[in-house]
């Protein structure tokens, strides 16, 4: 499945402030959780998940990306929110720059395979310069969305 099929355009915030990783990850969960793409009653559990992913080894990519992601079992389809941070913020990233843009992903337990092609996905974008700068120029959901379907398409 695209990106684009994962994506809700309220899980999208363009203008994240958050005091740290945490916050920031708090925040994309609670984002999920407004958009319906999780319960609410489960977003505490999967964000408990999403920090003890991000504990055993930063998803700071590099290139001012960060595409933290875990698998749930409170979850029955694969959700991914994105924020977009100005200010950048600390995400113990492989080269020591700050994060500006995050991508969360939280999948279905029995999802490895749709898990790990999403997450090719995600990285590919990120790792091919122009479309890194065109991720980082986002300013609105939609304009997230579109990416997400030209990269796919």
């Amino acid at each position: 499945m695209p990106l684009r099929d994962y994506c809700n355009p309220d899980a999208i915030l363009c203008s994240l402030e958050a005091a740290d990783k945490e916050d920031a990850l708090r925040q994309l969960v609670e984002s999920m959780a407004r958009a319906k793409m999780i319960a609410k009653t489960r977003a505490a559990s999967i964000f408990e998940e999403v920090i003890g992913r991000e504990r055993q080894a930063s998803t700071g990519i590099g290139g001012g990306i960060g595409v933290p992601h875990a698998r749930s079992g409170h979850v029955k389809k694969m959700a991914l929110a994105v924020a977009r941070v100005p200010s950048g913020i600390e995400f113990d990233a492989i080269d020591g720059e700050l994060v500006s843009v995050i991508l969360l992903l939280v999948s279905p337990e029995g999802s490895a395979e749709e898990h790990l092609k999403a997450m090719r996905s995600i990285v590919s974008l990120a790792r091919d310069r122009y479309n890194l700068k065109r991720l980082q120029g986002c300013r609105s959901p939609q304009s997230f969305i579109d990416l997400f379907e030209e990269v796919d398409g």
